[in-house]
């Protein structure tokens, strides 16, 4: 079995701070009780710049992967070396993200997420997030126990209907944390009966779902509230074509390659997107409830829900400007895994 993987990192897109990659340890297969990660930054001359790169080593199924911080921002195109090693004890740097388990949230057991974008609180038997908190403390989820539009209807990703799975407040299915470290937290989720399963992965500056198993045709909604409430007329979506729409105007249609859009509020340098990494030509749609909470969805039209793919991967956070081209660029980094080349060497 292979110590040490020296590596180089480039990218078609520039990365954000705070920019997580994984790289799959081949041969690897460490003793889970007591292997340990250590992560190198080097020069293009082999010269060591930081001998303690934020790390955590990952295990799903068997297969190791180091999963380690780029520190501060990354060029296209620049090349980043690194070497990665099996270490005896554990030294793992800043922790990006915390996790708390066991406290009740909006009337349901959670696990609370905090990242240095977003805290995020995810039902466990609801197996959805009822909360997306930004910087500001703005919830652009909202989910309340009551009502309808107003509460009970809002959440991420509100994926089997009318089965209420992967909703916050729903109660068939169970959850629980499947890794967890400074950088990266796994939450596998699946529905009572075994039909529907997914992963959400957790990063400093977004979160994946990978969904695993499907009973029908399922949708991937963002019912909510921009910046804390629905201003119909001051907020507005944008997709990966540049056109911009005022949430007060309802649409159906396929969403564009690459499939991605983003929601915000006029006078805040701050965005909501959503991505679906496998674009299709499904009627995707939007509207606004009462005057209450956005009715967004992937593969949706009225009550008809489309997609049927599985695995299937979705991709949310906050981007931390509103301008296009940088949203643009952000979500291009996060779901274009052909974009990040890495290489032994």
């Amino acid at each position: 079995m292979p110590e040490r993987w020296d590596i180089v990192l480039r990218s078609d897109y520039a990365l954000p701070a705070n920019f997580v990659v994984e790289h799959r340890l081949e041969g690897c297969q460490p003793d889970p009780q007591s292997a340990h990660l250590r992560v190198a930054e080097l020069d293009d001359a082999g010269a060591v710049l930081d001998p303690f790169v934020p790390c955590q080593l990952e295990r799903v199924a068997g297969q190791a992967s180091a999963v380690f911080l780029l520190a501060g921002a990354t060029a296209a195109a620049q090349a980043r070396f690194f070497r990665i090693q099996l270490a005896d004890n554990e030294r793992t740097g800043d922790e990006l993200i915390k996790l708390r388990q066991g406290l009740m949230h909006q009337e349901q057991e959670s696990y609370q997420i905090t990242t240095p974008s977003a805290t995020y609180f995810y039902h466990i038997l609801g197996a959805g997030f009822a909360s997306m908190i930004d910087r500001d403390g703005k919830d652009w989820l909202s989910y309340r126990p009551f009502g309808g539009s107003d509460g009970k209807y809002r959440g991420i990703p509100n994926l089997a209907h009318p089965e209420n799975h992967f909703h916050p407040d729903g109660e068939g299915c169970r959850s629980r944390i499947l890794n967890q470290g400074p950088l990266k937290i796994t939450i596998a989720s699946e529905s009572l009966d075994g039909k529907w399963a997914c992963r959400w992965e957790l990063y400093p500056t977004h979160a994946r779902l990978t969904v695993l198993r499907v009973d029908h045709p399922y949708w991937f909604l963002y019912e909510g509230t921009p910046a804390g409430a629905l201003d119909e007329e001051s907020d507005y979506c944008v997709s990966s074509d540049g056109a911009r729409r005022p949430l007060s105007q309802r649409w159906a249609r396929p969403l564009p390659h690459p499939e991605w859009i983003y929601f915000g509020t006029s006078g805040l340098d701050r965005a909501l997107f959503l991505a679906h990494h496998e674009s299709d030509q499904h009627i995707d749609s939007y509207w606004p409830m009462e005057g209450n909470m956005t009715v967004f969805g992937f593969g949706r039209d009225g009550l008809t829900k489309f997609m049927t793919e599985t695995p299937a991967q979705f991709t949310i956070g906050f981007a931390e400007s509103s301008d296009f081209r940088v949203v643009q660029a952000l979500i291009g980094a996060l779901t274009q895994p052909e974009s990040i080349a890495i290489a032994e060497n």
